[in-house]
């Protein structure tokens, strides 16, 4: 598997910090997944006491690798990101975001992530409602 070219992959990694940051001032729901905002991610939206946040979710093998600083993550089926100072954001406004059930990305420093084997909207719900636990109670996601 090739990696992508650092400077190729901080732009795309640019643009999705812009659609997230974008995403946060957009309507949300409880829980929505987004079409792709870039090859390979898509945005996972959703709010906790009114407090927006964007997370993203990506699923291209060589993107996962470079976020993860580690060539053999790939087998993996998706990552799910949220940036630093988002998390910082809400967790100083009072909303519980769990960073200690993430991992730190050694090529983003400000970004966070948990890693998939498997990968659906119902995965990725159930797996919000563990990482923020003030998110409101909801009917599962079909």
């Amino acid at each position: 598997m090739t990696r992508p070219v650092p400077t190729t992959f901080a732009r795309k990694t640019d643009r999705v910090r812009a659609a997230v940051s974008a995403a946060r001032g957009a309507g949300r729901g409880h829980f929505e997944v987004t079409p792709e905002v870039e090859l390979g991610v898509r945005l996972v939206v959703t709010e906790v006491g009114g407090q927006p946040l964007t997370f993203s979710l990506w699923s291209l093998p060589q993107d996962i690798a470079e976020l993860c600083s580690d060539a053999s993550v790939p087998a993996t089926a998706a990552l799910l990101a949220i940036d630093g100072d988002q998390a910082r954001d809400a967790i100083a406004a009072g909303k519980t975001i769990d960073l200690a059930q993430f991992t730190r990305s050694q090529s983003n420093p400000n970004l966070y992530y948990a890693l998939f084997d498997f990968v659906s909207p119902r995965q990725i719900h159930t797996v919000l409602h563990r990482l923020v636990p003030a998110l409101e109670p909801h009917p599962a996601v079909a």
